[in-house]
């Protein structure tokens, strides 16, 4: 495990977790700091976004075994360009990109409006 991440030095704000420490150190517009490993064939992995993506996941092996599989599946279709497993990596993309949504579709879901007195 990490060491204990200190407290932003300029404003005091504290960090639960790396993530949120090196987002907080980005400047207003810039993009995310998300390192990519270009990969045979035109594929780009974002390490970043994989890293962020496991730790959320941590508390899920099921997700964090989907997720490798998936992982080194994209590694070996770019590393030998095989029509068979680009299949494979469309529907992973696709999958994932659902389950996004679903994500996002649940998270609106649960959130209550403001203004709504009636407690429903």
């Amino acid at each position: 495990m990490m060491n204990e991440i200190p407290d932003c030095p300029e404003c005091g704000e504290p960090f639960e977790n790396i993530f949120d420490a090196t987002d907080h150190l980005i400047e207003d517009g810039e993009k995310p700091f998300d390192v990519e490993l270009k990969l045979p064939s035109g594929y780009t992995l974002m390490i970043g976004s994989l890293l962020r993506t496991l730790y959320n996941y941590a508390g899920i092996p099921e997700k964090i075994e989907q997720i490798t599989q998936d992982t080194f599946g994209m590694l070996y279709a770019a590393q030998y360009d095989t029509s068979q497993m680009k299949g494979y990596i469309e529907d992973l993309i696709i999958r994932e990109q659902m389950s996004e949504l679903d994500e996002e579709l649940a998270e609106l879901l649960d959130k209550k409006p403001n203004n709504d007195e009636s407690g429903e």
